[in-house]
This record gives C-alpha cells, sequence and structure tokens, in this order.
C-alpha cells in the first residue's frame, strides 16, 4: 500500500490536511474511492485508525465537483457555495469536537461549519443556509427536517451525507431517529436531487456491514426475499472493511476476573479497591480514562482513588497552577478537592460548561485520571494511554444487565489514540464466570 499524504489532495483543499505527517495505511487505502469517485461508502475500521478522515475525503470531493462545475474562480469567490454536507454525530460532545477542529481548518478556504445540536438560541434556518458543512446530532437533524418542504432551498443543496458512529442504528432509544433521518434524506434525494445522495457512513463496531450497506442505500429487493435472506441488488456503494491489525497504534488488552459472591452495585463498588493497583501495574504513569457504569459510581470511584493517587502521579508546578484555576472555574463543588489531585470525573449530570472544561484539562495534560460514563466512548479524542472499565455490567430497565460488544470496544478504542501516543492498555474489570480461560 502506496502511504498518501497531502500534496496528494488537489489544491488549493491539501491544506486541510496539512497537519498530518501522512495519512496512515487505512487513511491511504480510502483516498481513492472517496476523492476520485462519488460511490456511497460504508466503513468499517478499529477505533483509532482515522475514520475521520473518510469524511473530510468526502467533503472535499464534494468542494472539487463544485468547482469543476462553476464558470470561473471568480464565480466562486463572490458567492456563498450552493452546497452542503451534513455530518451527523450522536453526542454533543462528538458534535463540538468536530466542529472546532474542522472550523479551524475549513475556514482557510472560505467553507463555512456550522454547529446546530440545540444548545443555540440563533436563527438555525439563516445559519443552514450559509454554511456549507452542517454538524448536528441525529435528534436535531430530526427536528429541523421534517417540514423539509417549507425550506427547500437549504435541504435542496445538501450534496453528501455523514453519519459517524452508524453502529447506535441497533440502540433502542437512537436507532429509530437514525432510521427515520436516513429514510427521509432518501425521500428528499428523490424528491428534490433528482439524484442518489452520496452517504458516507462509519463506524468501529459494524458487525453486519452488508445489511447497513442495504439499509444506507435503499437497495433492497423484497420481491426477491427468501428464507436464505434478502437478494441483494449491488448499487454505487462500497463496503470497506478493516481488521484490528490495520490499527495504527497498537492495542493491548488485559482481562481481570474476579471471582466474589458480590452482584450488582456491591460488586461494582468492590472494583473502586482495586483501581489503585491496576493504574501502577498498568498506566505508567500517564493519562487514564476509567469507565464507570453509573455517574454516582464514577464519583465514588474518584473519592476513594483520590485518597492515595497523588502518591503515584506527580504533579508538577505548572500542573498544580492549572488546576487550581480550572477548579475556580467549575461549578461542580465536589469537584473541587479532587481537581487538586489531578482526578475529575465526566457524566451527563454535569453542566455541558464543566464538561467541556474537565475535557480540556485531561486533554491538556493537566488531569491525569478521569472517571466518567461511557458518554465519552464515542469517537471522543483524549489522549488516554490506558484505559479501565470498571464492571462489564450496568443497570437498564431495572436489571444489571452486560454492556453490548460494540460498547466495549468503543470504550477500549479510546485507550492509545494515535495523534496523542504510540501504544494503548486496556484492562476489563469484570465476574470470573466472563473469563475465558
Amino acid at each position: 500500500m502506496e502511504i498518501k499524504n497531502s500534496a496528494d489532495i488537489p489544491p488549493p483543499f491539501g491544506r486541510i490536511f496539512e497537519h498530518y505527517k501522512s495519512f496512515n495505511a487505512v487513511q491511504s487505502s480510502l483516498l481513492n474511492v472517496l476523492l476520485h469517485t462519488n460511490t456511497s461508502v460504508v466503513l468499517s475500521a478499529p477505533t483509532g485508525s482515522g475514520k475521520t478522515v473518510a469524511f473530510e475525503l468526502a467533503i472535499v470531493r464534494m468542494l472539487l465537483d463544485y468547482l469543476h462545475g462553476t464558470k470561473s474562480a471568480q464565480e466562486h469567490s463572490t458567492r456563498v457555495i450552493p452546497i452542503k454536507a451534513v455530518y451527523v454525530a450522536p453526542i454533543k460532545a462528538l458534535c463540538a469536537e468536530r466542529f472546532n477542529d474542522w472550523k479551524s481548518r475549513f475556514e482557510k478556504l472560505d467553507i463555512d461549519c456550522v454547529l446546530i445540536t440545540g444548545d443555540s438560541d440563533l436563527d438555525e434556518l439563516a445559519r443552514l443556509r450559509s454554511a456549507q458543512v452542517i454538524i448536528t446530532t441525529p435528534e436535531k437533524w430530526d427536528s429541523l427536517t421534517r417540514h423539509w418542504r417549507d425550506c427547500r432551498d437549504v435541504i435542496g443543496s445538501i450534496q453528501l451525507f455523514l453519519i459517524d458512529e452508524v453502529h447506535l442504528l441497533n440502540e433502542d432509544v437512537r436507532g429509530p431517529v437514525l432510521e427515520a433521518i436516513v429514510s427521509r434524506m432518501h425521500t428528499i434525494a428523490r424528491d428534490v436531487l433528482n439524484k442518489p445522495l452520496r452517504f458516507v457512513v462509519a463506524s468501529a463496531t459494524i458487525p453486519n456491514v452488508h445489511d447497513i450497506t442495504c439499509w444506507i442505500t435503499g437497495i433492497v429487493d423484497n420481491r426477491n426475499c427468501n428464507n436464505s435472506g434478502n437478494k441483494i441488488k449491488q448499487g454505487n456503494v462500497a463496503e470497506l472493511v478493516y481488521s484490528d491489525a490495520d490499527r495504527p497504534v497498537p492495542l493491548e488488552k488485559h482481562v481481570l476476573g474476579f471471582n466474589w459472591s458480590l452482584r450488582g452495585f456491591k460488586f461494582d463498588m468492590s472494583l473502586n479497591y482495586k483501581l489503585m493497583d491496576i493504574l501502577r501495574k498498568y498506566s505508567e504513569c500517564k493519562a487514564t480514562l476509567i469507565f464507570c457504569n453509573s455517574r454516582k459510581s464514577a464519583e465514588m470511584a474518584a473519592t476513594v482513588l483520590e485518597k492515595n493517587i497523588t502518591s503515584y502521579f506527580a504533579l508538577s508546578d505548572q500542573q498544580k497552577t492549572n488546576l487550581t484555576q480550572l477548579a475556580q472555574d467549575l461549578h461542580d463543588n465536589k469537584l473541587h478537592k479532587l481537581i487538586a489531585h489531578g482526578i475529575a470525573y465526566h457524566h451527563a449530570g454535569m453542566s455541558f460548561s464543566d464538561r467541556n472544561k474537565v475535557e480540556e484539562s485531561f486533554r491538556q495534560g493537566n488531569l491525569m485520571v478521569l472517571l466518567c460514563t461511557n458518554t465519552l466512548a464515542m469517537g471522543v479524542n483524549l489522549p488516554a494511554r490506558l484505559v479501565v472499565i470498571k464492571s462489564t455490567e450496568y443497570y437498564h430497565l431495572g436489571n444489571m444487565t452486560e454492556y453490548p460488544e460494540s460498547t466495549l470496544l468503543q470504550m477500549i478504542g479510546r485507550a492509545g489514540r494515535p495523534q496523542y501516543d504510540t501504544k494503548g492498555v486496556a484492562v476489563i474489570l469484570t465476574h470470573m464466570r466472563n473469563v475465558v480461560s
């Protein structure tokens, strides 16, 4: 495989990728189909393989098509580019991260990105009209497009639809919303665009890639159904599947079983007292994410760790200064004492502002240990050498239930992100009955 870099991107769009020294093997293999064709793509690639570049290449292809269709460069420079790409991600934190990243890079070329997640009171329709890249959640896009016939000028300019973490189609709450907006976009493409809409969808945990392909592109021929399944018409779509061996940063995995009679909440609580030993053995004094199954679990585990954490993680004077300032900026008073020790928790019960500040402090290397719920498992890039999953059970519909495999894979995939580290370590704490000998 020939490794590509920003010089392989037609000008002026190579500037968007200047921060990449070169693309990795997965990204390089995607370049041709995403940049030089208008084929829809279903991508299954391991966490940390740089799937975001797939979306960026597709956006560049859309912009190149537009520029090739304009009469002159002057025409392009004297009016708003009348085409749009929509990027949909399941959580606001991921949308905000993508917006901040893309805004700084795309604005160099006068490409306007807009974040629409429900946190803004501005005129959303006016913001959509001026933007070329729209970043939103499934729920917000569902709300915005229910009356799409009243804003055909905006909706009719959409050329590209991007879905991150598409495996959430299987979720009870988000799944139906995701299905609804894709069906609606097919209708819009048929009635307004008069041509197929290009979809690029990606996830690290798609077990049935071909089924997703058929659903995304709307090409299941139900007249040919039989007991062996649907007969599929191969349309203008590419299925790209990569294995863990293609992950650019190696990920070391450990599963530790505990043969206690404790169950549920008591078992989860008992694991709090194992965490310090796990940090000493596996973290190498590097930043650590600990996934907990509830807000209360994250807060209580942080309180247990607080007593011993500073004996292992020695904070520099600059870190202490930065953490003192962080504590003063946070509204959550319970965090103040924890922050001084380089430790914090992160969950949906905190204010949006506090969550962002804690994430940023961890990203900057001031906080060394962050205990969180699985809201940070989906796509958000944080510099964690070690990821610990504290119990594989969570409370669901009145019972303790094992996490789905896809959720576990998303969690451990936060370890060893390419832009931050050259190695990742994941440790899963569970009942002995779940450990295969």
